[in-house]
C-alpha cells in the first residue's frame, strides 16, 4: 500500500509567479471584507431602533451604503436632504438625533417618517460615520406642519423674527405657531418646547 505523504502548508514560494493574486486584488478583498464586518455592526446596532424600516450607514464624504437586512429608500440616497441632516448632527457632535422628515412638501406633507441617527465610536475608525434609519413618525399631538418647521427653528435657538424671514411670514404669524406650539406641548416657554421637540425628535430640521 502507498503510503499517505505528509500534509505540509503552502507558502507564497510554492506558487507559480503566473498564478499568485495580484497585490491590489488582495488589499481590496482585505478591505471589502472589513467593511462588510463593519456594516453588519452597525445593522446590528440600528436594529435596536423601533419599528426601523430602511436604513443606511453614512461613511465619510457622505458616502452612502445600505444596512444588511433593511431596504433602502429614496430618502436616503445619496445627496439626499435627509442624509446631508443627519451628517450636519454628526458634524456637531450628537451621538444621537432623532426628528422627523416629511414624504414630499414641506408645506403639505404626504405624511413623515421619523429619522434616527446613530453616531459611531470613534474605534471604527474614520470611515464610519453612523448610521441613518427610518421608523414610523410618532404622535403628532396635533402639531401642523408649519408648526413642525417652527420648532426646527426653535430648536436651532432662532428668534420670531429670524423665523420669520427664513419662512417668508409675518413676525406676528410666527408669535401665532409659537403660542400654538406652547399649548400642544404643554410647556411654558419656547426654550422648554424646544428641549421637549428635540427630546421627542418633534421637529423638521432647518434646511
Amino acid at each position: 500500500m502507498t503510503p499517505t505523504p505528509a500534509l505540509r502548508l503552502v507558502g507564497p514560494d510554492d506558487i507559480a509567479p503566473e498564478e499568485r493574486p495580484d497585490a491590489e486584488v488582495v488589499e481590496a478583498t482585505r478591505a471589502s471584507s472589513a467593511e462588510d464586518r463593519l456594516l453588519r455592526g452597525l445593522g446590528a446596532s440600528a436594529a435596536l431602533v423601533d419599528g426601523v424600516r430602511a436604513g443606511v450607514a453614512l461613511l465619510s464624504r457622505r458616502r452612502v451604503v445600505p444596512l444588511p437586512g433593511l431596504r433602502v429608500d429614496e430618502l436616503l440616497g445619496p445627496g439626499s436632504a435627509v442624509v446631508a441632516a443627519a451628517d450636519d448632527a454628526i458634524r456637531d457632535g450628537a451621538d444621537h438625533a432623532s426628528f422627523l422628515w416629511p414624504r414630499g412638501c414641506r408645506q403639505s406633507p404626504d405624511g413623515y417618517v421619523r429619522v434616527t441617527v446613530l453616531a459611531c465610536d470613534g474605534a471604527l475608525g474614520p470611515a464610519a460615520r453612523g448610521v441613518v434609519v427610518l421608523s414610523p413618525a410618532p404622535r403628532l399631538r396635533g402639531l401642523t406642519p408649519r408648526e413642525l418647521e417652527v420648532l426646527g427653528h426653535l430648536v436651532e435657538g432662532c428668534s420670531n423674527l429670524e423665523i420669520a424671514r427664513a419662512l417668508a411670514v409675518a413676525p406676528r404669524t410666527v408669535a401665532a405657531h409659537v403660542e400654538h406650539i406652547l399649548f400642544k406641548l404643554d410647556a411654558t416657554s419656547r426654550t422648554l418646547a424646544a428641549v421637549r421637540a428635540e427630546r421627542a425628535g418633534l421637529y423638521v430640521p432647518v434646511g
